[in-house]
């Protein structure tokens, strides 16, 4: 019994090193770059028609 247990714990050690190497050459682990702020939000405030008189840039 004490020999099951030590042949599992090797194999998810196997397992989680094979798993952990696929995310790795993946990127999983990269870091995330912040996402910059868009023009397209005035445009969609002012197109559903949230914005006063004359503050969007198109009128």
């Amino acid at each position: 019994m004490k020999k099951f247990f030590l042949y599992l714990l090797l194999l998810l050690a196997v397992l989680g090193a094979v798993f952990a190497y696929v995310l790795y050459t993946e990127g999983a682990f990269d870091s995330a770059e912040p996402a910059g702020k868009t023009d397209m939000e005035p445009f969609m405030k002012c197109e559903a028609g949230k914005c006063a008189a004359g503050k969007c840039g198109a009128n």
